[in-house]
């Protein structure tokens, strides 16, 4: 790392990261009349998952992608080309650094590849 910051082509950090959120919202407390019970008659769905990857870097949110259900190494692949693209067209001659977590779908052949 220390290498790379002291080179002179400037390089420019992206850290990249997941994120699985669940849209089930209900209450937890309730109120009533002193001396009775509060009782709450819930559905039985617990909502949709959601997973949000998204790239930051100083200048902050680069990209980023809300996918329902869960993130495989389909869609890291396609995030990747997006945001190559995107960042090839404005920073061409700029390198980039993307740091990342250690999931096992990060390691998969088709995302080293």
């Amino acid at each position: 790392m220390m290498e790379l910051d002291a080179g002179v082509n400037h390089h420019k950090f992206i850290y990249m990261d997941e994120a699985g959120f669940n849209l089930a919202k209900r209450r937890r407390r309730g109120r009533n009349i002193i001396g009775q019970r509060a009782t709450v008659t819930v559905p039985g769905q617990r909502g949709g998952n959601i997973t949000m990857c998204a790239a930051i870097s100083d200048n902050g949110v680069v990209a980023r992608d809300p996918v329902i259900g869960p993130y495989h190494s389909a869609h890291l692949l396609h995030f990747l080309d997006v945001f190559h693209n995107r960042l090839v067209q404005t920073h061409a001659a700029t390198t980039f650094v993307i740091v990342w977590d250690n999931v096992n779908f990060h390691r998969a052949v088709v995302v080293q590849e």
